[in-house]
């Protein structure tokens, strides 16, 4: 169980070209701000699901998403997806999507456990995959953490 923490269209045409420009200064402006919010200090995560949702929906307009998280969290240094109901090595489990907001690479075990810790406590497992080549899908600095539920 989680715990509570305080606190597409294909194609191109020239209607679409104007929101491509858009998103892609968008894009700048964040990762810009992402940067900015990386030199503080941690805070706390934040259940941003609703916001997530809400933004997705403003910045492309009739697209329903095809796997939509099941909650989203924020600090100022990351974004984490969660992906309930699914299983990993024959056990329940829930996938966590983590990704810096600046965009750059990570691998900071420290911080991994310390958002595995925060989102299901101290005494939950997680485990990271690297799968063979042949099924490996590395297309931006996300990483993937499975929290074993029971």
């Amino acid at each position: 169980m989680r715990r509570q923490v305080p606190g597409h269209g294909s194609g191109f045409n020239e209607e679409s070209t104007t929101a491509m420009t858009m998103t892609r200064a968008m894009r700048r402006a964040s990762q810009r701000n992402g940067e900015r919010l990386q030199a503080l200090p941690w805070n706390d995560l934040v259940d941003v699901t609703e916001f997530s949702r809400q933004r997705h929906a403003e910045l492309h307009p009739g697209v329903v998403q095809r796997h939509r998280p099941d909650g989203v969290w924020m600090n100022n240094h990351y974004t984490v997806q969660v992906f309930d109901g699914l299983e990993v090595l024959g056990r329940p489990a829930t996938k966590l999507m983590i990704r810096r907001n600046d965009s750059g690479p990570i691998h900071s075990w420290y911080d991994f456990q310390r958002i595995k810790n925060a989102l299901y406590g101290d005494e939950a497992t997680a485990i990271e995959v690297y799968p063979p080549e042949s099924k490996l899908t590395d297309v931006a600095n996300m990483y993937w953490l499975w929290v074993l539920t029971e």
